[in-house]
């Protein structure tokens, strides 16, 4: 199935603000969410699972699929942002309607747990999806969002194409070569637990020349060493030509005698023997800056860079 990259936004656009996974707490955060959303120069329209509460979840499976649904399916909607992550946008898979989705082409924007409904969005509907800060990220933190609220406006409204990471992030990239080379492939990934989960299910997409892109928040490096494995046994590996990492928050050990975060990562992908470029500014960190999935991008894990195509 060919990738298709989404429509741009126009300023004044309206788009749906969802919630496929955790809901906020307070009406205040509801607002604050909003505002950040028509700070980018949009207007918005809060589908009711944007306040719904069951559980851990912003509203049941099928509440937050139906708000998914007839966002996609509105034609005055032109694109979709979600209030934050969380859990719970897994279960929604089986009930969103991908060809619509496919049909519309409209942006859809989220990270973290969104990773699931963004894996859908490539294997199912032929669609880049925007790995982004949720609304929420931006409401708790907006003085360290502002750099990638500059790079989701210029991805929204004027495209990525030719964008290189060393200039888009400027002096918040600190690359780290974990192994050498160059490498070009379709973007997959998103949040390591979520990726890893996708398989065994149709969603996980399976370009064949891939470069991963992994990012992950609250686990620690044997939990690490556990989802990449699975990604290896389940030969997913061997379609990847490249390997970008983002951030990896609050993910390396209380004991001292374990090894980090980083050493986990290198020692489990470095056998692997593709290029790795590790240092992204791209995750649950501050500033986070946005990652269209399934476009083609150029790995440069020599001089430290990522280039969309």
């Amino acid at each position: 199935m060919p990738i298709r990259p989404p429509h741009r936004l126009s300023p004044g656009d309206t788009v749906a603000l969802v919630g496929p996974a955790s809901p906020l707490k307070t009406e205040a955060e509801v607002l604050g969410a909003m505002a950040a959303v028509e700070a980018l120069g949009l207007r918005v329209k809060a589908y009711p699972s944007a306040r719904a509460k069951f559980d851990y979840l912003a509203g049941t499976d099928k509440q937050r699929a139906a708000d998914l649904n007839r966002a996609i399916a509105d034609e005055k909607i032109a694109g979709i942002f979600c209030i934050r992550g969380g859990y719970g946008s897994s279960r929604l898979l089986a009930l969103i309607d991908w060809k619509a989705a496919g049909k519309s082409r409209k942006p859809f924007l989220g990270f973290s747990d969104l990773t699931s409904i963004i894996g859908g969005l490539h294997s199912q509907a032929g669609l880049v999806g925007i790995h982004a800060p949720t609304a929420a990220f931006f409401l708790k933190h907006p003085k360290e969002g502002e750099p990638s609220t500059a790079a989701i406006r210029k991805f929204i409204f004027e495209g990525w194409g030719g964008t290189s990471y060393r200039k888009l992030c400027g002096s918040d990239f600190a690359p780290r070569i974990v192994k050498r080379g160059q490498a070009e492939g379709v973007l997959v990934g998103g949040n390591l637990s979520l990726f890893a989960g996708l398989v065994g299910t149709p969603y996980l997409p399976k370009p064949r020349r891939a470069i991963l892109f992994l990012e992950e928040i609250h686990e620690k490096p044997y939990k690490l060493d556990r989802y990449i494995t699975q990604l290896v046994n389940a030969g997913f590996f061997k379609n990847v030509v490249g390997i970008a990492l983002g951030d990896f928050t609050d993910c390396d050990p209380v004991a001292p005698d374990t090894g980090t975060s980083q050493e986990v990562l290198a020692n489990c992908l470095k056998p692997l023997g593709v290029p790795i470029l590790a240092g992204l500014p791209i995750g649950h960190c501050r500033p986070s800056y946005p990652l269209p999935l399934g476009v083609t991008a150029r790995l440069d894990a020599t001089r430290g860079d990522l280039v969309l195509a």
